[in-house]
């Protein structure tokens, strides 16, 4: 099992930030189940979140891919997200983080379509996307480093509102268990300076590019402070992300056992932990 503190995205504001609030949501019983990572990228949730679970990431940039085989996180397929290639019911959890905002108009739909057909009854799915109601959703510095076309890292939205969030999965076999908000003010402020740096100055265009930057010099610095400015970040998140709405919206999704489907549901409430 590779070392986690060796993955540069362990040094990622947003994605610590992210993994703090979805440990919370993975079921009590992990032993022996399936897990999906549906937009895998470097496979840092899969490592994290995988533990006690056959996992396998499903994403089309090689690059992400070749570095996951290395470090030995899973089974890795290249392929489409909203085609998945795995029988119906064949996974007891599925995470898609920071991945429908990348999909033109109507795949993130065909995404969620096939994330429930794969699920098994009563399994999960977690989810993450940018938010549309945060403090700070019409900044421009939120959208820097996603706004090339040309570029893996491009955000055909710049994320979703609540109800645009549940319009995607109102028609199919789920219900919320949880929806909440990360990353309120300092810690998203933080992540921008961050991604000015990156994208920037060290103009990285692709995921794989953040795995390249580990020696250098500006992220060993960084790696020494982590630790305090997480701290912060995780602090501000618990006294302020149940008030204010945030960078992120965080949901998890259980899918109806067959008894419990009687067709289409609509104007499902979400519920706050």
């Amino acid at each position: 099992m590779p070392v986690a503190s060796s993955h540069p995205l362990h040094y990622s504001i947003h994605s610590r930030l992210r993994l703090a609030r979805l440990q919370r949501l993975l079921p009590e019983t992990t032993g022996g189940g399936r897990l999906l990572d549906v937009g895998c990228g470097l496979g840092y949730l899969s490592e994290m979140l995988g533990r006690g679970y056959q996992c396998v990431g499903v994403d089309y940039d090689m690059a992400s891919l070749e570095a996951n085989q290395k470090r030995e996180i899973g089974r890795m397929v290249r392929g489409r997200v909203d085609r998945l290639a795995f029988r119906d019911a064949s996974f007891d959890l599925i995470v898609c983080s920071e991945v429908l905002e990348h999909l033109p108009q109507g795949l993130d739909a065909a995404v969620m379509k096939e994330m429930a057909r794969v699920l098994k009854p009563g399994g999960r799915i977690l989810i993450t996307v940018p938010a549309l109601e945060g403090i700070r959703a019409t900044s421009r510095l939120r959208n820097l480093g996603h706004d090339d076309p040309n570029g893996g890292e491009y955000h055909f939205r710049m994320g979703y509102s609540k109800e645009e969030l549940e319009a995607l999965f109102m028609t199919l076999p789920l219900e919320v268990h949880y929806h909440g908000f990360s990353m309120v003010i300092f810690s998203e402020l933080a992540m921008d300076l961050l991604k000015w740096v990156y994208f920037k100055k060290n103009a990285l265009k692709e995921h794989a590019d953040i795995m390249g930057v580990q020696s250098s010099l500006l992220f060993r610095l960084y790696r020494t402070l982590f630790p305090l400015l997480h701290f912060f970040f995780v602090v501000e998140d618990i006294l302020l992300a149940s008030w204010i709405n945030g960078h992120i919206h965080i949901l998890c999704l259980t899918s109806y056992l067959p008894t419990e489907f009687a067709g289409n549901r609509v104007g499902v409430e979400c519920k706050k932990e």
